[in-house]
């Protein structure tokens, strides 16, 4: 199609070249007049169909115009996969007169080049709008009406790196037609799930980061394939975590493994005589002097323990678990720790289930200033010159037990999210990353300041926060596709082109850019257009003029 308006290109600047059309069109209507075995009939119908379409070859070449009048403060450019009776009914409710798609908008500019001063408000309808179409709006005031078609991902978040421990929360937006499920799974496993209900939906889907390295995982809905969800697990970050027990028990046993487990350093301290006490390590380094714990995990009887007070006193984060009177308990820990706790009782059952394999106790936490609840989960945190945080959980391994070793380590990831003490060299990336379009980098709490960011075989300027000596920034564009190295050891996914998502980051980054510069808006009366036929319709009448040249001498009349 493309060789074809290149050719006709040269014959609209060439009469020599339609003088030749018109010999070749003699030469063909005298070589059927002289054919004799042609009857009457058939030689007058191979006549017209041949004279047809070399009229529309003619006209085509020629791209004969008419003109008309139409209101051009508003104008409405739309994608081509918004159906047209969508188109219609938005135009009705805007009281848009005009509306083109890109090709129509582009040739319009191209016939009636003085009409891009006089448009005043232009609406994008949809995501795929061409670059050029764009860069010829560059003054004009533009508004976007995104577009997406049921089951389709409006929106969609998650994190570029991730520490293995830490949350992975992937998020979005999308509209179904019937309930269904949106899961996110990896291999065959599911990692979370949500049921969706008719119409709109946001959600958020979570699970722990449970490997080192490169991660795929894939987000479907009703079993098909949505979009894959890459992001790279860095190796955690060892805390020290200190266990204060009256009495041993499994949750605290397998509390310690699992944080063993994860790369932390843990220290149990159980008394087991009035003035004995037993003391077990798990990861504890052979070169360390001193155990000085990060977090402090404890029952609600020791909230007047020494190492508890002295804890929270130094800015380290406390939990309670065990509770078995959460009246008493919170009343204890507020007295010994300056918290101010307060629980209802929502039950007079002895526990309420949470989840399969899941109880708590029958209480829920009041809303307070500086507390902060665990989502679904009966745990909240109250933020002192420390943290201080209290589960009303009842024992959580039965979770492990029963197989389910995903939900322990949802539970208690979630929680040890909130108490860790800062991270050091922390990368915040937000995916999907974009080939070609600009993405944020944010750098924090550095153990090393360095002035430049290295990023594949190339390397970015790091701005230094004016209001955060230790965060840094950075914006880049990646020229490239897939996996791409990221400050030497690590790495960040590069999302393929041409998807919707893409689509919609790059009009988004458009109007961002666009917002930068003193827009036009121009109040007109009607405007003088000069119209062509689209070449869709065009190559088909053409087509249909061949079709029926060829089917003639097929057919008996």
């Amino acid at each position: 199609m493309t060789f074809l308006i290149q050719i006709l290109s040269i014959f609209q600047s060439n009469w020599l070249l339609y003088a030749c059309l018109g010999v070749v069109l003699i030469i063909q209507l005298w070589l059927l007049l002289k054919d004799k075995s042609l009857t009457r009939k058939r030689l007058w119908i191979r006549t017209g169909l041949n004279i047809f379409v070399w009229i529309l070859l003619i006209l085509f070449a020629f791209q004969p115009e008419w003109k008309y009048t139409s209101d051009t403060n508003k104008i409405l450019l739309t994608d081509n996969n918004v159906p047209k009776t969508y188109i219609q009914k938005l135009q009705d409710s805007l009281h848009i007169s005009e509306s083109f798609s890109n090709a129509d908008f582009n040739r319009l500019i191209t016939k009636n080049p003085h009409l891009i001063d006089k448009l005043g408000n232009i609406y994008l309808l949809g995501q795929n709008f061409s670059a050029k179409t764009i860069s010829q709006l560059s003054q004009k005031n533009l508004v976007w009406l995104p577009y997406f078609g049921n089951n389709q991902l409006q929106n969609l978040q998650w994190k570029s790196i991730v520490r293995q421990g830490e949350m992975q929360e992937v998020s979005g937006k999308i509209s179904v037609d019937e309930p269904q499920t949106l899961n996110l799974k990896y291999a065959n496993k599911t990692l979370d799930s949500l049921q969706l209900q008719k119409g709109l939906n946001a959600f958020r889907l979570s699970f722990p980061a449970f490997s080192v390295g490169r991660t795929e995982a894939v987000l479907t809905l009703a079993n098909e394939p949505l979009h894959d969800i890459h992001f790279y697990s860095r190796a955690p970050q060892s805390f020290n975590v200190l266990f204060i027990l009256e009495n041993p028990d499994f949750e605290s046993k397998n509390l310690s493994e699992w944080l063993g487990k994860n790369g932390h350093k843990v220290e149990i301290i159980t008394t087991i005589a009035k003035d004995a006490q037993s003391k077990i390590s798990i990861n504890k380094s052979t070169q360390a002097k001193g155990f000085i714990a990060d977090i402090v995990i404890s029952d609600p009887s020791n909230a007047n323990h020494a190492l508890v007070k002295k804890a929270v006193a130094d800015g380290k984060s406390v939990l309670f678990i065990n509770s078995a009177a959460p009246e008493q308990d919170i009343k204890n820990i507020n007295q010994a720790l300056g918290t101010n706790w307060r629980v209802k009782k929502t039950s007079n059952e002895q526990s309420v289930s949470v989840s399969d394999n899941l109880t708590a106790l029958p209480y829920s936490f009041e809303e307070n200033i500086n507390q902060k609840s665990l989502g679904s989960y009966p745990i909240a945190i109250q933020k002192k010159v420390g943290k201080v945080g209290l589960s009303l959980l009842n024992e959580t391994f039965p979770l492990k037990l029963s197989g389910d070793s995903l939900g322990y380590s949802r539970i208690w990831a979630n929680v040890f999210q909130q108490l860790n003490p800062p991270s050091q060299d922390n990368v915040i990336v937000q995916a999907p990353v974009f080939a070609n379009t600009q993405t944020p980098i944010v750098l924090n709490n550095l153990s090393t300041v360095a002035n430049t960011l290295t990023i594949a075989n190339d390397t970015t300027q790091l701005l230094q926060s004016a209001v955060n000596p230790l965060s840094f920034s950075a914006s880049y564009i990646f020229r490239k596709t897939g996996w791409q190295s990221f400050q030497d050891s690590l790495s960040i996914f590069i999302e393929e082109k041409n998807s919707t998502l893409q689509q919609s980051e790059t009009i988004q980054e458009t109007l961002r850019a666009h917002q930068r510069f003193e827009a036009v808006s121009t109040l007109s009366t009607a405007q003088t257009i000069s119209a062509t036929l689209p070449d869709w319709l065009w190559f088909a009448l053409i087509i249909l003029g061949l079709i029926a040249l060829w089917l003639e001498p097929k057919l008996n009349f």
